[in-house]
């Protein structure tokens, strides 16, 4: 039998990545998998509420308008669809910004009569804008949903955001 050597660079590739194909495959990453990841996080902040069919409007006022960081009045009017006050058991108040990286503010609205809520004193906590989601729980214990977006500006002469 005779022995062969090999001579010259050898053809075979190494079996570990290289720099290059490191490089290859961050950018590749970079491209695709970043994105996704971005819209995901993006879809995920806006909190947004499942959809119901209950005949439930709420129409939300706030005092001072525009509304600033701390504490603002928030009136609710809360009407069926043909705009009669409806009897409720409950009304509850989760406001968020759009952005991640914020503690939610929760708050209990206390019943006026003929459908109207209020909250006296609802704080919120930075300027921007803000998602507030009324949760609105019926008498059989059914609960409604409705959001509404604000933006919530900086006190005056604090050098809050505006």
């Amino acid at each position: 039998m005779s022995s062969a050597s090999i001579s010259g660079p050898s053809r075979l590739q190494p079996l570990l990545p290289t720099r290059s194909h490191a490089a290859r495959l961050r950018r590749a990453l970079d491209r695709i998998v970043l994105p996704c990841l971005l819209i995901l996080a993006v879809a995920g902040c806006r909190g947004e509420s499942p959809a119901d069919d209950l005949p439930v409007q709420v129409q939300l006022s706030v005092a001072p308008t525009p509304p600033i960081v701390g504490p603002n009045r928030l009136v609710l009017d809360i009407t069926d669809v043909d705009g009669s006050p409806l009897d409720v058991a409950g009304v509850r108040i989760e406001g968020t910004m759009t952005h991640a990286g914020m503690v939610p503010v929760f708050d209990t609205a206390m019943p006026q009569g003929d459908g109207r809520w209020v909250v006296p004193d609802f704080d919120f906590t930075m300027g921007g804008e803000w998602i507030l989601f009324v949760r609105v729980k019926l008498p059989d214990g059914r609960e409604a949903t409705r959001r509404h977006e604000l933006n919530v500006v900086g006190r005056p002469g604090a050098g809050g955001e505006s």
